[in-house]
């Protein structure tokens, strides 16, 4: 089950990072909701396909990536997060062998808390190392974590740094490091997994009207360039800039220090060396900073 606004509105501005999650069905029939999800411009649900299957197997979720490959115009753009279900894993290869596939950041931890008995200083070593944007800090606390636990280590490592970590996945994961967005959208039909799958069927087309029809009310209400949740990012950055000192290299480069480190901002290539605006594709403050310096705060919208 898929809405053709849900798949023009992908295909056309969403990013192409799609959260995967499953919900157990309560009624006589049971069953499992499979539920493809994203992030839309203000960082809110966007739903993009669902799927109704007796059970969380190969076949079901080899169908349900098959249905939604159909829906999406290029494939090799995509970025797919999920739980390491071996379902997934065999149906990624079968069905997405172009597209790239990532694990959820959560469900990882939760199976290196077994291996390392609960140990905070170990999941914290981990937290630090994949939501770091610089290689340079993700392998220092990558070294860390090996020198802490060996074995928790090592399980990254056959795992694949590229499957976990933001900045060596190949693809740009943005701020989707988890399937929360997919678990959210299931956790707004808990009250309705008891009823037969028509009646959950419609309540899922009416949720998706209401909130596309609010949503659009809203959006035509809106005064800036920007959508409010990316407005709201520009102006804390602004503010956190203030702190910044910035010095010209050329019309084009500038080293920016925000007490704390240097970094080289190419606005040409558009790129910080802090690699926050190159993987979010959303300014840093040493962008900010530029921009304030060079009294061009218009040029922001350019930066986006």
């Amino acid at each position: 089950m898929s809405l053709g606004a849900s798949i023009a509105g992908f295909n056309e501005v969403i990013r192409p990072v799609i959260a995967i999650d499953a919900t157990h069905l309560k009624a006589k029939t049971r069953g499992v909701l499979l539920v493809a999800a994203c992030n839309d411009e203000n960082e809110m649900i966007y739903p993009l396909t669902f799927r109704f299957a007796n059970s969380e197997c190969t076949e079901s979720r080899t169908w349900f990536l098959s249905q939604l490959r159909n829906v999406i115009v290029d494939p090799k753009r995509v970025m797919i997060i999920s739980d390491r279900h071996t379902c997934i894993i065999s149906g990624m290869v079968e069905i997405f062998p172009d597209a790239t596939h990532g694990f959820c950041a959560y469900h990882l931890a939760q199976n290196l808390r077994k291996m390392c008995k609960q140990r905070d200083d170990v999941i914290k070593l981990y937290y630090r190392a994949i939501y770091t944007y610089c290689i340079e800090e993700f392998e220092r606390e990558m070294a860390k974590l090996k020198d802490t636990h060996r074995k928790c280590y090592d399980n990254l490592l056959e795992i694949g740094m590229e499957k976990f970590s933001r900045v060596r996945s190949p693809k740009r994961r943005y701020k989707m490091m988890t399937t929360n967005i997919a678990e959210s959208m299931n956790s707004c039909l808990l009250a309705i997994r008891k009823l037969p799958i028509e009646s959950i069927a419609e309540f899922i087309r009416e949720l998706l009207q209401r909130w596309f029809h609010d949503r659009r009310t809203n959006a035509r209400e809106m005064s800036t360039y920007l959508t409010r949740y990316a407005d709201d990012h520009i102006k804390q950055r602004v503010l956190q800039s203030q702190r910044c000192e910035v010095h010209p290299i050329d019309c084009n480069r500038f080293k920016v220090d925000d007490k704390w480190t240097d970094t080289i901002v190419d606005l040409e290539q558009r790129s910080c060396s802090c690699r926050q605006w190159d993987l979010d594709e959303l300014p840093c403050i040493h962008v900010m900073a530029v921009a304030r310096y060079t009294s061009c705060s218009a040029c922001v919208y350019n930066f986006i």
